[in-house]
């Protein structure tokens, strides 16, 4: 029986595809972005996350935990050594404010088929569906094809994000199924990719020229705006040259860096390295037109 390990499934999204959507994040990812918004998704095993904004401070979870993960700091807030957790539980299950989750659960293809088919009635009103989101969603690639066409065959439509960083085979099986893709460009220059990700970007790319070559559905280009990482003129100027040069690219983006993921690196104890990186606006990326004219598509932020 297929399995997926799912962080998260986010309902009535309006920002992830036509309509009103579900985004189902899947687990696992070959990249580590600094500027990473679902850090929790990025590893494929399932982990404990900490929300210090839900803790009351009640220590129950100190008093549960057998394996002596969890500690006071000196300010009162409590913080967790991953490398002890035996992912027992017994911490989730002692929080009464939902301030420990589990991040990493397991659907059978029929419930997770279940629970989104729940919002039908809103994709079929807004000329919505699902979106699979991550980590990398390509990482699971067998579990997503059978799970859109699962959802294919009950009139719902599935998009798909991704930033490519899985074998060609992966691509190849699940991009069919798909009515649109958000494919993410961090950096077009290799070295500077791996620097930013933690990998290359060979595969990336090549899998970003098969789609263009062999894909029908909606195809975007989105890249993500980091101050001081990648926002120089000449790394803006090679991601608009390489859109340019796709023909079945029918939009392309720049999205704001923000920093929603701060307080999960902090709950999953990992170092944030973008802590004194201001956030960006909409408003922040309006120079950015000026490469409208290089454009044959629109352009979007």
């Amino acid at each position: 029986m297929p399995m997926a390990r799912v962080v998260n499934v986010e309902r009535f999204s309006s920002e992830d595809g036509p309509g009103i959507r579900t985004v189902v994040f899947f687990k696992g990812c070959f990249l580590r972005c600094a500027w990473c918004a679902n850090p929790e998704s990025q590893r494929a095993g399932p982990e404990i996350l900490h929300l210090q904004r839900r803790c009351n401070g009640c220590r129950r979870c100190l008093a549960v935990c057998p394996a002596g993960a969890i500690s006071v700091r000196e300010d009162g807030a409590l913080v967790s050594e991953v490398a002890k957790c035996r992912l027992c539980l017994a911490c989730v299950d002692a929080c009464y404010q939902a301030a420990r989750i589990l991040q990493g659960n397991e659907y059978t293809l029929e419930a997770l088929t279940e629970l989104v088919l729940r919002d039908y009635p809103y994709y079929a009103t807004s000329g919505g569906g699902v979106t699979l989101s991550g980590g990398e969603p390509l990482l699971q690639a067998d579990f997503v094809s059978r799970f859109a066409t699962a959802l294919r065959e009950q009139g719902v439509g599935t998009w798909l994000e991704t930033a490519g960083a899985v074998p060609r085979e992966n691509l190849e099986q699940a991009a069919p199924l798909m009515q649109g893709i958000y494919f993410d460009c961090k950096h077009v220059d290799p070295g500077v990719h791996r620097q930013l990700t933690g990998l290359d970007n060979h595969e990336i790319l090549e899998n970003l020229r098969w789609l263009d070559a062999n894909y029908q559905g909606f195809l975007a280009v989105r890249y993500p705006v980091i101050p001081s990482l990648n926002d120089q003129p000449e790394a803006l100027a090679a991601f608009v040259k390489l859109a340019a040069s796709l023909k079945r690219v029918k939009e392309v983006w720049f999205l704001p860096y923000h920093r929603l993921g701060k307080a999960k690196y902090q709950g999953l104890g990992r170092l944030y390295a973008l802590a004194d990186t201001q956030p960006l606006a909409v408003r922040d990326l309006k120079y950015l037109n000026q490469y409208q004219s290089d454009l044959a598509v629109p352009l979007r932020m």
